[in-house]
């Protein structure tokens, strides 16, 4: 079962805004931790029209589509951790 954070633990979403040290557009959108899996499901996303380095020669350019991927993290404290995020596609 999914645990979503209460208004009371947004300093959870402060820490890990802090301990990712995500660089503009990337956000952190929201938290959850399965107490099944005893994990943290950490969720990240950017604004539509956000622009993003070209991998080939480095130019900025806008997403013209994203695929959502996931990922496991290191761990926080004893807990797994894994990353949730739509990569964006750029020309």
């Amino acid at each position: 079962m999914w645990a979503p954070l209460n208004r009371d633990e947004h300093w959870i979403m402060d820490m890990f805004q802090l301990a990712l040290q995500l660089e503009e557009p990337w956000k952190l959108t929201h938290i959850e931790f399965s107490r099944e899996e005893q994990a943290w499901h950490l969720h990240l996303d950017f604004e539509p029209g956000s622009l993003f380095a070209c991998p080939l020669c480095g130019a900025e350019c806008k997403a013209y589509d994203s695929d959502t991927k996931h990922w496991r993290h290191l761990d926080f404290w004893d807990w797994k951790t894994f990353m949730h995020a739509r990569m964006p596609r750029v020309n």
